[in-house]
Parts: C-alpha cells; structure tokens; sequence
C-alpha cells in the first residue's frame, strides 16, 4: 500500500510538472505572439507614415523597408521603439534608410531629347523655382511626358533614369507635408519667378491641378494660408526632386533613356 501511495504520488509530481512546464510554455509562446503583434503594428504603422511623408504608395514603402532591411530592424529594436514617440521611431526609420543608401533613383519626364542638363532651358515659375524636376515613381515620370506630349503635339516623349547620390557639400530643402511653409514656397517660387531660394536640392509634394486650384486661390489672396492648408489636406499629392545648381548636377548618374511612341 505504502508503495502504491508513493508511486501515485511521483505521477502527481511528473503531471503537475508537465502542467506547470505547459503552463510557462503557453505564457512564454503568449508572450513571443504578444510581441509579434506588437512589432507587426509598429511596422505597418511606421511604413503608412513613412509612404504618407515620402507621398509614395504603401507598396514602394514596403519595397523601400525591404530593399533597406527596416522590419528586421524594428524587430531587433522592439523594446526601445515601443517606447518612445512615434516621431522619434520615424526619426529612427529615416535614419536607418539614410544610412543603408545615399543613392536615389529618379526620374524625369519630356518631349526632349537630351544629352546634357541645361538648366538654362528650364522653365519659369516653376513650384521650386527653375531647376530640373524628377520624381521616385517612374510611373509618374511617364505621365508627365505624355501629357506634355499631347499639349506639344509631339509623336514621342522620353524617361529619363538617374541615379542622384546626396552629398554632404550640397544644401537639401525637404518638405515633409503639404504644409503653410511648402505654400509660401511656393508662391514666392510662382510670382517672383527665377530661384528664389538658397538649396541645390528640393525634395517635396507637387502641386499637380487639383492642388494648383487652391494654390492659385492662395495667391491671389482669396484664401488664407491656414484655409489653403486645410483644403490640401484632402488632395492626393506625388513626390518631387528639383534640381537648381550645377553642384547639385554632379550628384546625378545617368542610367537609360527610354522612348515612348
């Protein structure tokens, strides 16, 4: 009996055991899903931003934190993202990305075909003054040259592809959002014409014609900039890079030249 007791008893210990190794193993695995679902929100969440301040779409954000490892590194980082500002995650984000490239692929769409810049022959009045213009989305690019092929009545318009890798020595302005500043820039750029600025680079929203009917409303002093600013909230804006110097120039590689027909 006494052996039957004591043999009972080491079953007891084994399963409560087990129970208790279950137990840890279901708190251990609810912990490593809780931080999961942690990181997978802080990543979407960052990324929405990331393409929201970069006025791309959640698919080329999504490429852009691939190609630069970014959800990787949110993981690794968990713990100190989760708890600081969402700011200072994006500053990290930015960061990150700056340090993984300093190349860009851009883009510029026209009608002309061109061996060299010449940023004599750039327009007027343009949103950041006289510069040569490109965007990141290609696609963009191309529908660019293609209405401007249609205005000009012209049988082909071209792509052009660089590379523009930032340097040290040249001064970049970046607009993060359709802001009361990116307005005034604007509008200085538009009426006064010519440069009117000190950066060799522009990075910023475009104001396509939806956004130029409430810039032109602001110009003319029907709207105020805190009106103009509201309205433009709910606009769909892309991204642009202006180039204004020959020093900014030099930090553009040529890669191909497609033609359009």
């Amino acid at each position: 009996m006494c052996g039957w007791k004591i043999g009972y008893n080491n079953i007891v210990v084994e399963v409560y055991d087990e129970f208790v190794k279950g137990r840890a193993r279901t708190k251990l695995l609810a912990a490593v899903l809780s931080v999961q679902s942690d990181v997978e929100m802080l990543s979407i969440r960052t990324m929405e931003e990331y393409a929201k301040k970069n006025h791309i779409s959640g698919e080329e954000a999504g490429e852009i934190f691939h190609q630069n490892h970014i959800f990787e590194k949110i993981m690794i980082q968990h713990e100190y993202l989760h708890q600081v500002s969402m700011e200072e995650v994006m500053e990290y984000v930015e960061q990150e990305i700056r340090k993984a490239t300093h190349k860009l692929t851009v883009f510029h769409g026209t009608t002309r075909r061109f061996k060299q810049i010449d940023l004599k022959k750039s327009h007027n009045r343009r949103d950041f003054g006289m510069g040569f213009y490109t965007t990141i989305l290609e696609k963009q690019a191309k529908e660019w040259a293609y209405r401007l092929s249609l205005r000009e009545r012209s049988d082909k318009y071209y792509v052009y592809q660089y590379i523009f890798e930032e340097k040290e020595s040249i001064k970049v302005k970046r607009f993060d959002s359709l802001s009361k500043e990116w307005l005034e820039f604007i509008r200085k750029n538009r009426v006064e014409g010519g440069i009117q600025h000190g950066y060799d680079v522009v990075v910023g929203p475009v104001a396509d014609d939806k956004t130029m009917e409430t810039i032109q409303l602001y110009i003319a002093d029907i709207l105020t900039a805190d009106e103009a600013v509201e309205r433009l909230r709910y606009n769909q804006v892309n991204n642009q890079i202006s180039f204004h110097t020959q020093k900014a120039l030099d930090c553009l590689s040529f890669v191909r030249r497609n033609v359009y027909e």
